[in-house]
Formats: structure tokens, sequence, C-alpha cells
């Protein structure tokens, strides 16, 4: 592969197919490339790869410029809830220049420090992000005459003036966010302990006295390094801020319809993939998600007592249920039982990989189907498959007829849908059945 840092920007996708040592590197040498558009572009396709890899990156002003708010990007890869309040990396390229200006090149040279390393990086970057919150505070206001907005992408979005304000308000308490990203490490948190909700009601209350105004942002941004934030909300309504008890009640509510209008984003995106062809495994996956976040929104939300929302959420159930009835339970038995009869030497293993994920699918929605009220309609499906596939073993590992092969795979579903001990009681009657 070649090493010139220009030449690989030609490369696109295919940086993501080589190895990880060879992908560091390239990552290094795009970087001597410095801030420009097809560089962007090229890291904005290898994202997902620099999520799981994580290379070092060089430290520059613009990185040090998104990090108070960099857990609001939208994340490369669907493992993982949105954040509740993304930023458009586009706005932050779009603005970043005109706050580079406004600051200028000496003023950022007497910042340096800030790009170091250690606690010695502490004071600078302190006084790196208050330039820059005040560089944005003065473009908002510059916006409101008609300045920058063509720049920015303003009369064409105008939902980029709302990033830009929230940028605003998070530079302004860049400290304290630094501090809670220290508290809630390494992200994502899968469950809150003690020391994690100590740390953000501690932090919470100083952002609450100095900067109100930004408490809903320091909020989203720790929910945003939890594995779903949801999570949060349950520990909220007894989360002492500092607040008197109408500002609390005012930022739960408010909060609450931030979760539930995310969660229902995602599952307007299950209704509009409920029509095409969908990973089974992914489906299932997907619902187990939802429903986890329903139940701990429903539970958090028991505070407000607000029939709106409980209505939203019914809806949401109903989406759910419908993608675990069309996408995991419909014709399940029929694709699982046809992939393991038509094996065949020599056969693309695509399929045999699809049929498994459709049998884990199915033992994977089990735990959620009381709540979806669908335990009778997966019973029914999983007891057929379960049958149908004992009939096949039995027919190749008793009676001879067929491949031993495909009675051994047929045993291996049944263990993938209703766990090793049938599969073992299965396989055991057969086989005392063969030597009568």
């Amino acid at each position: 592969m070649t090493t010139d840092p220009k030449a690989l920007l030609s490369l696109g996708t295919k940086l993501l197919d080589i190895d990880e040592a060879r992908f560091r590197q390239v990552v290094d040498l795009l970087q001597q490339i410095g801030d420009h558009p097809e560089v962007r572009h090229t890291f904005s396709l290898i994202r997902p790869r620099l999520a799981e890899v994580r290379p070092r990156r060089r430290a520059t002003f613009k990185r040090l410029f998104c990090e108070p708010f960099e857990d609001l990007f939208q994340l490369p890869t669907g493992n993982q809830p949105a954040p509740l309040n993304k930023v458009d990396r586009g706005v932050v390229n779009a603005l970043w220049p005109l706050v580079e200006d406004h600051i200028g090149k000496e003023r950022l040279r007497g910042a340096a420090g800030a790009l170091g390393d250690g606690a010695s990086r502490a004071e600078p970057a302190r006084a790196f992000w208050s330039m820059a919150s005040a560089a944005v505070a003065d473009i908002l206001e510059q916006t409101e005459t008609g300045r920058f907005a063509d720049e920015l992408g303003l009369r064409l979005n105008p939902d980029r003036l709302r990033t830009i304000e929230d940028i605003a308000r998070i530079l302004t308490i860049a400290q304290p966010v630094a501090e809670l990203k220290a508290v809630l490490s390494p992200k994502p948190i899968q469950k809150l302990h003690k020391d994690h909700l100590d740390g953000i009601q501690a932090i919470g209350r100083q952002v609450a006295r100095g900067r109100p105004e930004a408490l809903k942002l320091f909020i989203l941004l720790a929910a945003a390094r939890l594995s779903d934030p949801s999570i949060l909300l349950g520990n909220l309504w007894d989360m002492d801020l500092g607040q008197k008890s109408s500002d609390r009640a005012a930022l739960f509510l408010d909060l609450s319809g931030t979760v539930v209008a995310q969660i229902e984003e995602r599952s307007r995106g299950v209704a509009s993939a409920a029509g095409g062809t969908v990973d089974r495994m992914a489906a299932a996956t997907l619902a187990v998600d939802l429903v986890a976040s329903l139940e701990a929104t429903r539970n958090a939300m028991e505070h407000s007592r607000n029939k709106e929302f409980d209505q939203r959420l019914k809806i949401i159930r109903n989406s759910v249920h419908e993608l675990v009835r069309t996408q995991v339970l419909d014709g399940a038995e029929t694709e699982i039982l046809s992939a393991v009869e038509t094996m065949a030497p020599g056969t693309d293993t695509a399929r045999m990989v699809q049929a498994e994920n459709q049998a884990r699918a199915l033992r994977k929605c089990s735990t959620i189907a009381d709540t979806l009220g669908l335990r009778g309609a997966l019973k029914s499906v999983t007891q057929q498959a379960t049958a149908s596939l004992t009939g096949t073993a039995r027919q190749s590992l008793a009676d001879g007829v067929g491949d031993v092969r495909t009675g051994y795979t047929a045993i291996r579903m049944i263990e993938l849908i209703a766990g090793p001990a049938e599969a073992n009681q299965i396989m055991d009657d057969i086989l005392r059945g063969g030597r009568r």
C-alpha cells in the first residue's frame, strides 16, 4: 500500500479492511495532511473503524474545541442509541474556521500548552475554552444581523443555529464537563453506581449554581456516556442538583420528552425497515434494547404521571411488538428447517449462518415476549420448529434416511432455539430409540 498521504485519500472504504497495524499507520499519515476537506471526508468513511481501534489522534486546537461536546457526535455504528442531543460534524467543520479566526493565531499560540498531556494542560485548556466560548457567542450575535449565515449554512438548515447555540452553552461549562467525563469513564457505562451518581450530582450542582441555562445540556452529556441514556432518567428524580422543586420537575419532564423522542426515532427506523429484509438477530437485539429503554423510561416516569408520555410509550411498544412478530417469528420455522434439510457438501454457508441467526433470535426474544404480549406466539413457533427439527434429526440419525450431518445440524439448531438441556434430551431419546 502507498505511503503517500494524499494518495491514501482515494482508497476510501478500502481502508476499513486493512490490518490494524497498517490502519494506525494510515491514520497517522492522514493527520500529516492537516484539517482538509478530503481528509475530513476520508475520516468520515473510516469512522466505524476509528471507534473500534481508537488510534492515537494528533492533538489539535480543533479537537480540543470539540472535546467538551464530542460525546454528542452521531455514533458511527448502530450498536448503541444515538446521543439524545446530536451535534452535526458538518456544523463544527463550518464553525471552527470562524472561531479560529476570531481567537487569532497569536492567542492560540499562547494556549499551546493545552495540546500537551497530563495535569499541565488543565489551565491552558481552561483558557482556550474560555476564548472559544467568547468567540462562538460573538459569532452567534453576529448571525442575528445576517453575518456568517452562508458560511454556516443557516439559510439552508435553520436547525444548525440550535446546534451552534448548544455548542456555545457547553463551552461555558467545559471544565465541569471534563470532570464529568473523568467520573463516567470509560464509556459506555453499562450501569450507574453510587460513585457515578455522586459525581454527576456534585458537578451538576456546580453547573446549576453558575450556569443554570446549561444544566440540561450537562445532563444530556452525562446520558451520552451511558450504554442506554434512559438509565440516567430513573436516577434523576432523586438527584439533588440544588434546584427548586418546580425547576427539578420541569427539567425531569423536559428530559423525559427527549428520551421518549429518541425511542420513537429508533422505533420509526424499525417500522421503515419492516417491509424489507432484516437480519433476524439484529432485529431481536434491537427489540431487546428498545424494551429495556421502554421499561427504564416507564419506571422513571412514574413520578411525572404524564398521560401523553404514557400514550407515546404504548405506541412504541406496539412498534416493537410488530418488529418481533414480523422480523423474528414470521416464517422462522420454515426458513430454519429448509436450510437444514437442503444442506449438502459444497453449498454456500451463508444460508446456514442466516438460519443460525434466526434460531438465536427466537431464543433472545424469549426474554421480552411477556412484555410484548407475544408469549403464546413465540412458544408456538419454537415448539413447532423444535418438533420439525426433531423429526429431521430422528430420520437421519436413527432411521438412516438422509445425511448424518443433517441430523447433527438439526440438533445444533434445537440447541440454539431451546437451549442445550432440551437438545441433549432429544439427542439421548433418538440414540436410545436407535439401539432398540
